[in-house]
């Protein structure tokens, strides 16, 4: 019933933008019961098996990570909709390719509808979706126990449990520790350090100061127990070991493959649009949203006369009409333009035939400072010169390899200069897009990604496991 109003809901978003906490509340009192219900069933039906909880604070020698780690098999624990999370497949399809045997286990993005995504990342991995009801752990403090990912996972014996971020490591430590398997954590974020929404301001916010020494105490502990971890960047790296002591994380960045094949082909994207090959096009590719900071990108075209702004990406049924809104109110109606997302695997592809790509983030939280994104490898793959927000990874990388341009993501007059630098100068412009390739090579994605396989082939040969602090 909450399904179908809200599916009524959002066909009339001011509707939906003034019922949206009373719904959320609902609907949450609704995923509580279903949840409880599902957890108490899984449990009648592993009676033997000792609760998350227990296993996961367990301390007794036989209860140590890695103690019998064995065969090839890699268990994957994910939250995230596996159609638009190419980390996730990048990271199963190299340790496929390498003779590792993948099972990735995640919730269903919708009840029973699974089987018809029809992914297939291979003939060494397999997806195997738990009810949905086992992600409505990530909106209830402290956003980690995830008991039905638990018990999903706790039935295998594998050589490791592969936690897909910090919303997963609780429940693949606690399955580590029970089975004696390795235990590798991969940080996509820096979770202390993001943002969650909070109902009761209809807004995103940084985590309240229990809720995050929560996530720090997690945090720790996987970086001083867990077999290995992982993260996107060196910043956020860094800064975790600096702050929370353990072990440096290893880093792999989401650079993509640009061989990968598209599901369709797809022609240039003014032709796509259908407009004149002489309109200046940038691209925002990705996700769209409050947490997105859009707005002052589309204020920038009153002052960037020549630029036509497409947005591509979900949820424009909800956000889409506060965009076409501003950019009336701003006077720039005609030049931005909405467009429907395409699947992860064709990101690349559809993108090609823009003029440049932009991405930005609020300095809401570190993790969105430190961000290094899918996005801006995804436009270099795409042969764009890329305009980002002055945050450190992101400048780092478009200055290091000349590939682009930095603004003040607060300030559209900043964001319209980067913009008129490149409609004007079509030197420069072609100086970037030249560049965009030498940039992969040096990055290298195939390197990248065989570090999952080295991180994995090391813990085999070491045949050692960390002892409980």
């Amino acid at each position: 019933m909450l399904k179908q109003i809200s599916s009524f809901i959002k066909k009339f978003p001011p509707v939906f933008h003034a019922l949206r906490p009373v719904f959320y509340f609902l609907f949450g009192l609704w995923n509580v019961s279903v949840t409880r219900f599902a957890n108490y069933r899984a449990r009648l039906a592993q009676a033997r098996i000792p609760k998350m909880a227990a296993a996961g604070d367990a301390r007794s020698r036989s209860r140590q990570i890695g103690r019998s780690a064995s065969g090839r098999e890699v268990v994957m624990l994910v939250v995230s909709d596996l159609r638009v999370d190419p980390r996730v497949e990048r990271e199963a399809r190299a340790l496929a390719a390498a003779g590792y045997d993948v099972t990735v286990i995640c919730p269903e993005p919708s009840k029973g509808v699974g089987i018809s995504f029809n992914l297939d990342w291979g003939p060494r991995v397999h997806i195997k979706y738990a009810d949905w009801t086992a992600a409505t752990f990530i909106s209830e403090q402290p956003g980690y126990l995830a008991d039905q990912l638990y018990w999903e996972a706790v039935k295998r014996k594998p050589f490791a449990f592969h936690a897909h971020d910090l919303a997963t490591a609780y429940a693949a430590m606690a399955a580590a520790k029970y089975r004696g398997a390795h235990l590798v954590v991969d940080f996509h974020e820096w979770f202390s350090e993001n943002v969650h929404w909070d109902a009761q301001k209809s807004a995103w916010a940084p985590y309240p100061a229990d809720w995050k020494r929560a996530l720090q105490e997690l945090e720790v502990r996987c970086l001083t127990e867990a077999s290995a971890t992982i993260t996107v960047c060196d910043s956020i790296a860094d800064a975790m070991k600096e702050e929370l002591g353990g072990t440096r994380p290893v880093v792999i960045r989401n650079i993509p493959d640009i061989a990968v094949t598209p599901s369709r082909d797809y022609p240039p994207l003014k032709q796509q649009l259908g407009l004149p090959e002489s309109t200046f096009v940038l691209l925002w590719q990705g996700g769209t949203g409050p947490t997105r900071l859009i707005e002052p990108i589309i204020e920038a075209l009153a002052y960037a006369p020549d630029c036509t702004f497409v947005i591509r990406g979900p949820s424009l049924d909800l956000f889409g009409p506060d965009y076409l809104a501003l950019a009336r109110r701003t006077g720039v109606e005609g030049r931005v333009i909405l467009a429907p997302p395409v699947p992860s695997k064709d990101v690349v592809a559809a993108a090609r035939g823009a003029d440049a790509g932009i991405w930005t983030l609020p300095a809401l939280c570190r993790n969105f400072t430190f961000a290094l994104p899918n996005k801006i490898f995804e436009y270099l793959a795409a042969d764009l010169p890329v305009l980002v927000a002055h945050y450190p990874e992101a400048k780092r990388l478009v200055l290091e390899h000349e590939v682009g341009l930095t603004f003040d993501p607060y300030d559209p007059r900043s964001i319209a200069e980067s913009i008129n630098r490149l409609t004007q100068d079509a030197q420069l412009r072609a100086s970037f897009a030249a560049s965009t390739r030498k940039a992969l090579a040096t990055l290298d994605a195939k390197s990248e990604w065989q570090k999952v396989v080295s991180l994995y082939d090391s813990l085999r040969k070491s045949r050692t496991y960390r002892s409980v602090q």
